[in-house]
């Protein structure tokens, strides 16, 4: 009788000790994800050594008459070079034609397979590729009023915005969460984000070929410098003086539907980020190569953090 009942009790013991452990771990895995949560908040985020090729994305477009290339990047003029290029194309035929995915390429492999280049390095010393950089908050406050405020293009039920509509530190918040997963390779990005929302420096196959490219810095409060960039960087190419100047008209007279830096609403959303200290040194983490790798100011509030890389 007593072998049973203290046999009883021991299970009683063992049971209470594994529900403690449980509690035990429990508690620790949430102290520990509260530790990496606060750490992602305060480090740089790495520029990861990965691309996402994508026929969603397809981010290279070329030339081969003119002998140049360039990396679409969004919100950064990408559907105006689209549109270049396609012009470039199609020189001789009308330039109203709409623009096909002709000449557009998932990687900078398939293109120079596509233009008979055999070797990249030959490719690189017969084309010239280019890059378009933006301010890396300009750009992050332009994708989100595009896709969460006025959802441009948008049916009701997509959404890109993590489920936060108008909120912009939930949507900041959420980014860098998933930005972390995929540096940690816990996530393949979503192509629509990537395009949209992610570091410039994960773009373009930037690890590899970031000594390759030509890079022209898009500002929107200075787009007379950025237009006569770009049609020198194409007279270079010797794209003939007659359609340079037909660019140089189209440039001046073409805005897309989706510019949303003029809006009040804009300013209004960029006022607060940069007014709220905590959130602007969060972006700061988030976009820091994009800041130091192109060459962009970093807001003084995320100097005075002394965010430093590791």
């Amino acid at each position: 009788m007593y072998t049973g009942k203290y046999l009883l009790i021991l299970l009683l013991n063992v049971l209470i000790l594994m529900i403690n452990l449980e509690v035990y771990a429990t508690k620790s895995n949430k102290k520990n994800d509260t530790i990496k949560i606060v750490v992602h908040k305060t480090l740089p985020l790495p520029i990861i050594k990965k691309s996402f090729p994508s026929k969603k994305k397809v981010e290279y477009q070329g030339s081969s008459r003119f002998k140049i290339g360039v990396c679409l990047i969004g919100k950064n003029f990408s559907s105006i070079i689209v549109r270049i290029f396609c012009s470039l194309n199609s020189i001789n035929e009308n330039r109203n034609k709409v623009c096909t995915d002709n000449n557009r390429y998932l990687s900078i492999n398939a293109m120079a397979k596509d233009y008979k280049v055999k070797k990249l390095s030959n490719f690189f010393k017969k084309y010239q590729m280019l890059m378009i950089v933006r301010n890396p908050i300009d750009r992050l406050i332009s994708g989100f009023m595009q896709l969460c405020y006025y959802r441009i293009y948008l049916k009701p039920s997509e959404d890109y915005c993590f489920g936060c509509g108008k909120n912009l530190t939930c949507f900041i918040n959420n980014l860098q969460d998933e930005l972390w997963s995929v540096a940690e390779n816990k996530k393949i990005p979503d192509q629509f984000f990537d395009y949209h929302y992610y570091p410039q420096t994960w773009q373009c196959e930037y690890y590899k070929y970031k000594d390759k490219y030509k890079y022209l810095k898009y500002s929107e409060p200075n787009m007379k410098v950025f237009y006569k960039n770009i049609l020198a960087y194409l007279k270079s190419a010797h794209v003939p003086k007659e359609h340079l100047k037909y660019l140089k008209k189209f440039l001046q007279s073409t805005k897309t539907d989706h510019v949303t830096s003029s809006k009040n609403a804009t300013n209004e959303y960029k006022s607060y980020l940069y007014n709220n200290t905590a959130l602007l040194k969060q972006v700061c983490s988030m976009f820091y190569y994009d800041f130091i790798e192109f060459g962009f100011e970093i807001p003084k509030d995320c100097i005075d953090k002394k965010i430093e890389a590791k």
